[in-house]
């Protein structure tokens, strides 16, 4: 078993509505090398289409409809928000995880909604829409940049970004912010000094952890 699920209600926050959606009920412990960006190996992959709902009335997207949306419910009428702020593609769930984002931003959620770009981003990977899903990581890249009190003091999400800016082709920037950079963890520092070496290649490709030189990822 890898995971099972099952059909429950949700009434929306937004619009009232009530609509079936498909949760996770129980799963395995992951399995697997992650990636770099920390993206799960094996069938945890399966899960991202499972991290959204989308409401049938309104398009109110996110982890349970039954989480408030703070600003005005107009917002979801909106192009930036019905267009997916210009990032088209047929994949509906990356459009779901993409409107998720936003309003996880709407909410104040900085951290959350940089998460939902980047399960985005490798739902467009797996489409082979290299384009979109290095748009998602940038857009990511700008929510951090714009809100640097919310990832302030924050390894895990600086250590993050070096593979944002360099799956989405901003190597210099990597290399000027990363080279010669310490952390207080050894594996973050061989990490960031990994993705500067990947940097300098010119390589935007997807890495697992356990290419970090000296590093033994289990």
């Amino acid at each position: 078993m890898a995971f099972l699920t099952e059909e429950r209600e949700f009434i929306c926050s937004v619009c009232g509505e009530k609509s079936m959606h498909t949760v996770i009920t129980e799963t395995d412990p992951p399995a697997g090398i992650p990636d770099l960006d920390l993206r799960p190996g094996g069938d945890s992959r399966k899960y991202m289409k499972y991290q959204v709902m989308e409401c049938p009335g309104c398009g109110y997207c996110n982890s349970s409809l039954n989480i408030p949306f703070y600003p005005e419910k107009e917002y979801l009428c909106c192009e930036e928000y019905k267009n997916c702020t210009g990032i088209i593609t047929a994949d509906a769930d990356a459009s779901r995880l993409i409107k998720k984002a936003l309003v996880l931003a709407g909410n104040h959620s900085y951290k959350e909604s940089v998460k939902s770009w980047l399960s985005a981003a490798w739902l467009l990977d797996d489409a082979s829409d290299s384009r979109n899903a290095a748009n998602c990581r940038r857009r990511a890249v700008k929510l951090m940049d714009g809100h640097p009190a919310a990832f302030k003091g924050d390894d895990n999400f600086k250590i993050l970004m070096a593979d944002l800016l360099r799956r989405s082709g901003d190597f210099e920037r990597v290399i000027r912010e990363y080279e010669g950079k310490a952390f207080r963890s050894q594996l973050m520092t061989a990490i960031a000094f990994f993705e500067v070496q990947l940097a300098a290649q010119g390589d935007s490709d997807a890495h697992r952890a356990d290419e970090v030189p000296g590093v033994s990822a289990k």
